[in-house]
């Protein structure tokens, strides 16, 4: 804007210069005229210096800009109010209750104290009921056997309680069955939690502190939740590894020996509670509880705990087929399942092991006895024979597996049963080829 008033001034000027040029002055020798020309050229030149002036300023624009006040973090207590309130038949409840337990993260140390609050409520939420459209909050067991805040561990309907204390006997029968032996023991849910309490005690972890450590020491001293020190076993391992391993293991061993009831809507983390605490034994090969576990195997009405029967067979190997045979011996177990799964344990060692190679001989035996004559050969009841024999042949060593070759021989000289002989000769056969393909990629 400056450099335009000034080029006008200038061409203003000379506009009147030559309007008003010479000729005209010396021809009128008028006075008045070059004095109204002198003030006139007196005022444009002090116009083009303000003009020149102006343009070398620089003006400043002035804009305020607000800054936001960041809001302040919502408290841990709320948070997990929050997480309390999830619905679980809302498919976002999972990535909701991550967003929540998250945001506990966050804030350190200052949400611990909130964290202990409700985990000595003994209350949990099922948050994986969000998959099957369950909502499930339910009182949990310390230790002690009781409920440490009853009003806040209940939640009634039409007037009743949702729960009772009494053993459904459907789960007390799933929890010890022979089928768990077959099973492979259960392992920590790591992608989400599949409980608020579970999510919690993560939450913990992930804070890390001094303060958070003690805390989940705190809930391993007084839950009574296999799920739980499972999950206390792999994050205090992880955060001090070897310091606290004593007092994991006494924490299995103690609730494996002295098993809570389960109420008949225990969450399904729950059923699993001696798989959980079994794993963890397994493990470690821990010994200490082998005794108690030999107490356990065989209940008085003559079932079986194939968890406890998993549990010897893998941390005492072929040392645990005396137990074993005391199992087999025992008139109490009529169940099918429960026989076949005793004497499987014992034949995991057939070729290692003399006591075996004879219960061998034995179920051989057992198999012709429950032949029908004149019917069909029933492979089925030698089945647990010939797995036994063909059981992991590529891991076994050569010794292993030419003594099971002996084994095929005894066993055809016993019973001499034709077509018994036909499939006993099959796996003559399978064995040789493998031990001769060992001697052939010596070479």
């Amino acid at each position: 804007i400056a450099g335009i008033i000034v080029a006008a001034l200038v061409a203003g000027t000379a506009v009147y210069i030559f309007k008003t040029g010479p000729a005209s002055i010396s021809s009128t020798g008028n006075s008045e005229n070059a004095a109204a020309m002198s003030t006139r050229i007196a005022s444009l030149n002090k116009q083009l210096k303000q003009a020149q002036a102006q343009a070398g300023r620089v003006d400043v624009i002035e804009t305020k800009v607000e800054v936001p006040v960041t809001p302040a973090l919502p408290s841990a207590e709320s948070i997990i109010e929050k997480l309390t309130k999830l619905d679980a038949t809302d498919k976002r409840t999972l990535r909701r209750a991550v967003y929540y337990l998250e945001t506990l993260v966050d804030q350190g140390d200052a949400a611990i104290p909130a964290i202990r609050k409700f985990m000595d409520k003994n209350v949990d939420l099922d948050i994986s009921a969000s998959l099957s459209d369950r909502r499930l909050v339910k009182p949990q067991l310390n230790k002690k056997g009781g409920i440490k805040d009853g009003k806040e561990a209940k939640e009634k309907k039409g007037g009743k309680e949702a729960f009772k204390k009494s053993e459904d006997p459907d789960k007390t029968k799933r929890k010890a069955s022979a089928w768990n032996y077959f099973r492979p023991f259960p392992r920590m849910e790591t992608d989400y939690p599949t409980t608020l309490r579970l999510g919690l005690l993560e939450a913990t972890h992930n804070i890390g502190t001094d303060q958070a450590e003690a805390l989940l020491l705190e809930v391993l001293d007084a839950t009574a939740r296999g799920v739980e020190i499972a999950y206390l076993e792999l994050s205090l391992q992880e955060l001090s590894p070897g310091e606290y391993l004593d007092k994991i293991l006494k924490a299995a061993r103690d609730l494996l020996a002295d098993m809570p009831a389960l109420s008949e809507d225990a969450m399904e983390v729950d059923l699993q509670t001696k798989g959980y605490l079994y794993a963890i034994l397994v493990k470690y090969k821990d010994l200490d509880f082998v005794e108690t576990a030999k107490d356990l195997l065989v209940r008085p009405d003559g079932s079986l705990d194939g968890h406890a029967l998993s549990y010897l067979r893998q941390v005492l190997g072929a040392d645990a087929i005396p137990i074993l045979q005391t199992a087999i011996n025992d008139n109490r177990i009529t169940d099918g399942v429960a026989r076949y799964a005793v004497r499987d344990a014992a034949l995991y060692y057939v070729g290692q092991n003399a006591q075996a190679n004879q219960i061998l001989m034995d179920v051989v035996r057992e198999g012709l006895e429950k032949q029908v004559e004149g019917e069909k050969f029933n492979w089925g009841e030698m089945k647990l024979s010939y797995t036994s024999l063909m059981r992991d042949v590529e891991i076994q060593s050569d010794q292993v597996l030419i003594n099971r070759r002996q084994l095929i021989q005894d066993i055809r000289e016993e019973f001499n049963h034709s077509e018994l002989n036909q499939g006993l000769d099959r796996m003559d056969g399978a064995l040789g080829r493998t031990l001769e393909g060992r001697q052939e990629s010596k070479k």
